[in-house]
């Protein structure tokens, strides 16, 4: 395997880590709505719709296809209940469907902020109110309302069931018409200055209607952020979901998808910005292909080939050899013999060789000689030498 196969294979493993890195991150919350039933941030609908099909008594289904296409399907040739939650505006065509369904018999729930669409058809009005924006709570304390509804049990008929909830989830409220036949099934209480009086007053604001259409029942509700994942996990808010869906659990209950646009669908993640917009998410995977490319065949380092240099070789032994040598042909054998003193006391200084009196002795003669008092024969210098290995020995 070459250097540059390794190193290709290297770049591609890193490339690897951060992304499972990245992947496996803890994801921000995203309060953004997109109802998509594979999003698991607080405005989804992933925890909600697991929670509906695990309750609904005759099957709970999510689908993108549009009603034309389940009418080919036949999905209508039995009694259904339809949820449609959406933050966007309905075509007429669309409507027309919805309220046609309704007219057949089937329960049709919709659950939309784009009320005026529905005003002149179900002759009612609404309230307008903010729709949710992070920015408008962040720092400060979130104000909680009840939401409530009637019990029809005579002996409580003085009762309404409550569960708090922030204001700001509730966008805008229905205004009923008193010439208009519907029931209610889901109020906001709100608190309100009245000038004429100059008291605080309470108010009822519808969030839920019902109105018979035919021979089924279309269902209006003001506020399509009831049916997320916040509001099962949040406080009681799952009450408040139950008592919604509870209308539509005689039938099987299919929440639509393709009332949303792709980009609302869209599963958030940390590109989830690029991903939005076509031209945005071409963009980032250009650029991480690119990415890709340049590391595999430019950022190779540049350098040229260094040689091999062999480690210097050790020339001392040689080299004591060759003065050795010359002492010895030239016959200074003083020269020697201090040459090797000198080495063999340095061994014992170092080795901290115990010496005997004799030894002692020895030395200070060899010392004498070293210095050149004597004149030394060969074999002299031959014997001393000996004794010396054989002190340094010890």
């Amino acid at each position: 395997m070459t250097n540059r196969t390794k190193f290709i294979i290297g770049i591609l493993l890193l490339l690897g880590v951060v992304f499972a890195i990245e992947y496996r991150m803890t994801r921000k919350f995203v309060w953004i709505p997109t109802f998509s039933h594979t999003d698991a941030q607080p405005f989804g609908c992933m925890l909600f719709d697991s929670v509906m099909q695990a309750s609904m008594p005759q099957g709970y289904t999510v689908s993108k296809k549009t009603i034309r296409q389940m009418r080919q399907d036949s999905v209508f040739n039995q009694m259904q209940s339809l949820l449609v939650v959406t933050t966007e505006a309905m075509s007429d065509g669309q409507m027309a469907d919805l309220l046609r369904l309704a007219e057949n018999g089937h329960t049709v729930m919709v659950a939309t902020s784009a009320l005026y669409q529905w005003t002149d058809t179900l002759d009612i009005d609404y309230r307008y109110g903010k729709t949710f924006n992070l920015k408008d709570i962040v720092g400060k304390d979130m104000e909680k309302r009840d939401l409530g509804w009637p019990i029809k049990d005579e002996a409580y008929a003085d009762r309404r069931m409550h569960v708090s909830v922030y204001r700001q989830l509730i966008g805008h409220t229905l205004i009923k018409n008193d010439s208009v036949e519907c029931e209610l099934l889901l109020s906001l209480f709100e608190i309100e200055f009245d000038e004429e009086k100059c008291v605080n007053m309470p108010r009822v604001f519808p969030v839920a209607l019902s109105f018979k259409r035919g021979k089924g029942e279309l269902i209006l509700v003001s506020s399509p952020l009831l049916f997320t994942n916040y509001m099962t996990i949040c406080g009681r808010g799952y009450i408040v979901q139950g008592r919604l869906m509870n209308r539509l659990k005689a039938h099987p209950v299919i929440r639509m998808e393709s009332y949303m646009s792709a980009t609302a669908m869209t599963e958030s993640s940390q590109f989830y910005v690029f991903l939005q917009q076509p031209p945005l998410r071409w963009a980032l995977y250009l650029t991480i292909l690119a990415i890709l490319l340049f590391c595999i065949f430019t950022a190779r380092r540049r350098q040229r080939v260094i040689p091999v240099i062999q480690k210097p070789q050790n020339r001392n032994l040689e080299f004591v050899k060759l003065i050795g040598s010359l002492y010895w042909q030239q016959h200074d054998n003083a020269s020697l013999l201090a040459k090797k003193l000198a080495f063999a006391t340095e061994q014992i200084r170092q080795h901290n060789v115990p010496l005997s009196a004799e030894d002692e002795e020895l030395l200070k003669e060899i010392r004498e000689y070293a210095y050149g008092n004597y004149v030394i024969p060969d074999k002299t210098l031959k014997y001393y030498i000996n004794e010396l290995n054989r002190i340094q020995k010890n």
